[in-house]
């Protein structure tokens, strides 16, 4: 007979087993007494550890638990000390949304340099989930006229860096679909306080993003168009193209690539090639 049970939920069901059979019970505190007919932890151990009831539990291994809640399964990884990518297995495997990252995480600017150095002469760069400017290519910081090293939020500068305005030749066309792609990340982490407080510095600093903002537009940050001008080598056609690390640590690297016909292989070659180092305004 066919089984009621999704795949998922009962590949779930066995992840849960697996891993409750390595966990011991000396690793959570419990004593050990007498001799276990199984290894690992018991089903009523993990719920009373995990502050989930037992029949429950049970439903969970059995793949009978379609509305399992995030917070169910952040308690058992807790009791079954699972860590960020076994958490995230999970969730994916429960129907629930990934979009964690790692707290505890410091991108290292240094470590991920050569990723956005491999698309060179193209511009490059990596942002972290707030869209701050960990690292970026040597073509890139030439046209936005950033210093290495610096680091920077995007939408900020967009907004409130004079260079910007002469970098986006149609600046006031951009800003919109600017801000409802930043909308559409704000989304993926709508608890996240950083996100808040830097919508409210914007806000505050810029009347042309407050005005956007409040509009609620939203659009997929994937991919498009940008148009740059480089004072000293003219304008820039490219096709923008975001490719995003793991969720875990909430990275994306954009790639600026040349729109064929535009003459934009040329100035990319000036840029990179002959023009060097930007006039830098800011320290590292």
């Amino acid at each position: 007979m066919k089984s009621d049970v999704p795949a998922r939920l009962a590949e779930l069901g066995r992840f849960l087993v697996a891993r409750r059979a390595e966990t011991s019970p000396d690793r959570v505190g419990l004593p050990v007494a007498g001799r276990r007919r199984t290894p690992g932890l018991r089903r009523e151990e993990v719920a009373l550890l995990a502050g989930v009831g037992v029949s429950w539990y049970t439903w969970i291994e059995q793949g009978r638990a379609p509305n399992v809640s995030g917070e169910v399964l952040d308690s058992i990884a807790r009791v079954l000390a699972l860590d960020d990518t076994q958490r995230l297995y999970m969730r994916r495997l429960a129907g629930l949304s990934t979009e964690h990252v790692d707290s505890a995480y410091r991108p290292d600017a240094g470590a991920l340099a050569p990723f956005a150095d491999n698309w060179l002469p193209n511009p490059a760069y990596i942002v972290d989930r707030y869209w701050t400017v960990v690292t970026a290519n040597s073509t890139f910081r030439a046209f936005w006229n950033v210093a290495p090293g610096e680091q920077f939020n995007l939408v900020e500068y967009f907004f409130t860096d004079p260079h910007a305005r002469m970098l986006y030749p149609l600046w006031e066309e951009e800003a919109r679909p600017l801000v409802a792609r930043f909308r559409s990340q704000v989304a993926r982490y709508p608890d996240d306080p950083r996100f808040a407080a830097l919508i409210g510095r914007l806000s505050r600093t810029s009347t042309g993003f407050a005005d956007l903002w409040s509009r609620q537009v939203v659009a997929d940050d994937a991919c498009g168009p940008d148009l740059w001008f480089h004072p000293g080598a003219g304008r820039a056609a490219f096709q923008r193209t975001s490719l995003r690390f793991t969720d875990r640590i909430g990275l994306a690297m954009v790639v600026f690539l040349p729109i064929s016909g535009t003459g934009t292989e040329a100035v990319v070659r000036r840029v990179a090639g002959t023009l060097g180092a930007p006039e830098l305004r800011h320290t590292a």
